[in-house]
């Protein structure tokens, strides 16, 4: 499969444990770039996690820890540049609303 370049998500997580990326036994992401952005009247928060193959999200993988990200502003996401991906793994998210808070994320992959 060998390298690229890749959006690895843009969406709106949900308020429960949401897999942004398929997991691939053939191939590890690594993360670029990444930005979440609040369009609502309030603040809002963001959890991360990168979660390896055959894991679940939980206080061991836990990236981000619930990041207030204000009214109406776009935050870089310092904390998932070059975070490595596993093979087989996973990275997730869960938003304190649901479709409030928009997050792009760019990676590589390589094998």
């Amino acid at each position: 499969m060998g390298n690229g370049i890749i959006v690895l998500y843009t969406g709106q997580p949900g308020i429960t444990d949401t897999v942004l990326n398929t997991p691939n036994p053939n191939i590890k992401i690594k993360i670029t770039a990444a930005t979440v952005t609040n369009d609502t009247t309030t603040e809002k928060y963001i959890t991360f996690h990168n979660v390896p193959a055959a894991g679940t999200a939980g206080d061991d993988n836990i990236i981000i820890n619930q990041k207030v990200v204000g009214s109406r502003e776009t935050l870089p996401l310092w904390e998932l540049v070059n975070q490595t991906i596993p093979a087989s793994g996973f990275l997730s998210a869960i938003a304190e609303a649901a479709d409030q808070l928009t997050v792009h994320i760019s990676a590589i992959y390589f094998t």
